[in-house]
Formats: structure tokens, C-alpha cells, sequence
């Protein structure tokens, strides 16, 4: 998934490769428990890789003006356009101290990004660069996903699979309802009160519709 001059390209490949996740969902019924196990944690750890490259490629899209699903031109106030130059922007305004730290670079290498997971943190982007396709971020958070929010207690679980990220996958289940963990698999796998959807298949769903809203 890259940065692209038509955000349609973009938001091609995201359905793709949540499309692609969705179907392996729908497999597990048919593994033993230890292959279940992994094909979640495949899921989980993908999931959170595609909101980080989608949200990246599409701020780097939008700062080169792109063009909108629907064929609108994207307005900013900027005039740049290298990878490296709209990282150190982005840096600028969602991590200042760190920016500052680095003595306000004009470009930055791609390890010294922060990797974001928070849609709002895109948000503060577009408001600092009067992007006019602020409004279709806006309406994709009106859909106040957790995925955003819990996703990644979980991936990081899956990643390293220690005592410390246990404990705060289990400390932020309680969130979603689910007590005395002994598992993380049993947060993707919990229905949520009132839902009829696991949290995972949940998180699926706002993410095709998330990701629809946001190249608009």
C-alpha cells in the first residue's frame, strides 16, 4: 500500500487486504485450536499493520494533493512534496517535543516516524494544513471505532508475548467487557453486550467502513 495521487488506488488496496483478513476469519471454524490461535493472531497484528500504512499513506496523499474518491482535488496550505519532507511535517504536529529533540529537521528517515494508530492524531494534520478533505476524516471518526483505541493491546500481545503486555491486554479487556482474562484470543472472540458480532469481527466491519468514508 502507497501514497498515491488518486486516493481510489488507496482505498482499493485497503478493502483488499480487509476483504482478505474477513475471509480468514470466516475459516476458523474448520482449524484445531492451536491453528485458530495463529490465524488470530495473524489477524490482530495485520489489522493494526494496515491502520498504520493506510493512515500514513493517505496523510502523504492528502499533503500532495491527491484526488478524492469522488474525483475532488485535495486543498492544502502546504507546497511539499517528498516523502521524507511531509514525515518531518507530520511530526512536527503530532509529536513536537520529539520533533524538537531532533532539531526541527526539514526531513526525516522513515525509522524516525512515529508510527500512527489514532485517526485523531491524522486529524490534527489536517487541521494544521487547512486540508479540505478534513470532512471525510471527520465523518470516518463519527463511527467512534475501539479498534482504534484497543487494537493495539492486543497486537502487542501477539508480538511479544510477555508478562508486561499480558497485563495490559488484560487490564484494558475490562473495557470490553471481558474479565479474568486468561487469553487475549478470547478478547477478538468476545461478543460485546448488545452486539451479535465478536470484537474482532466488529473491528472488521468499521474498518471497510471507516476506510470507505475516509477517501471520500
Amino acid at each position: 500500500m502507497r501514497a498515491s495521487m488518486h486516493l481510489g488506488r488507496l482505498h482499493s488496496a485497503a478493502q483488499y487486504r480487509i476483504k482478505r483478513l474477513r475471509d480468514l476469519f470466516q475459516s476458523l471454524p474448520g482449524l484445531n485450536p492451536i491453528e485458530r490461535g495463529r490465524r488470530l493472531s495473524y489477524i490482530a497484528i495485520e489489522l493494526d499493520n494496515l491502520n498504520i500504512c493506510a493512515l500514513r499513506e493517505f496523510t502523504i496523499s492528502t499533503v500532495r494533493k491527491a484526488k478524492s474518491v469522488s474525483g475532488a482535488k485535495i486543498s492544502v496550505s502546504l507546497n511539499i512534496g517528498p516523502e521524507d519532507e511531509i514525515a518531518a511535517y507530520m511530526l512536527s504536529v503530532t509529536n513536537s517535543v520529539k520533533y524538537a529533540k531532533m532539531h526541527s529537521p526539514a526531513r526525516i528517515k522513515r525509522s524516525d516516524e512515529q508510527a500512527i494508530r489514532d485517526p485523531k492524531q491524522i486529524e490534527k494534520i489536517l487541521i494544521a494544513c487547512s486540508a479540505s478533505n478534513l470532512p471525510s476524516l471527520q465523518n470516518a471518526l463519527a463511527l467512534n471505532s475501539s479498534m482504534f483505541r484497543d487494537l493495539k493491546f492486543v497486537r502487542h500481545f501477539y508480538a511479544h508475548r510477555n508478562l508486561d503486555t499480558f497485563t495490559k491486554a488484560a487490564t484494558n479487556a475490562a473495557s470490553l467487557g471481558v474479565l479474568n482474562l486468561d487469553h487475549p484470543d478470547k478478547i477478538l472472540l468476545h461478543v460485546m453486550s448488545g452486539k451479535t458480532h465478536s470484537v474482532i469481527e466488529e473491528w472488521l466491519a468499521d474498518a471497510k467502513i471507516f476506510y470507505e468514508y475516509l477517501m471520500q
